[in-house]
């Protein structure tokens, strides 16, 4: 009887050591979920912040391209411009050499 007894006081024992044993795995598991929770709310916002700073960035480019094609229309009409009036240079140089020739 007394080994019974003994047995029980024993899986009593073992019993609570377990019952707090369980009690402290489930604040770490709560704790771990609260962690994880909070980590992703945290990679939801830097995902966020990223994805702005990339729309800014893209517009950027955006504006960046337009001007490059802007530049590059207005150096075009520029050279076109210079080539005419390189050609009207030239004929008036011509003129003036022809008066000139006639003179002589």
């Amino acid at each position: 009887m007394d080994f019974i007894v003994e047995q029980q006081a024993q899986f009593s024992v073992n019993q609570q050591k377990s019952d707090e044993h369980i009690s402290r795995l489930e604040r770490i598991v709560k704790l771990m979920v609260n962690a994880g929770r909070r980590t992703r709310g945290h990679i939801r916002e830097m995902d966020e912040r990223f994805e702005q700073r990339f729309a800014k960035l893209i517009d950027a480019l955006t504006t960046l391209a337009e001007s490059q094609r802007r530049l590059a229309e207005s150096q075009t009409r520029t050279e076109a411009s210079i080539t005419h009036t390189d050609s009207r240079l030239d004929a008036l140089i011509d003129i003036v050499r022809n008066r000139r020739n006639d003179k002589s």
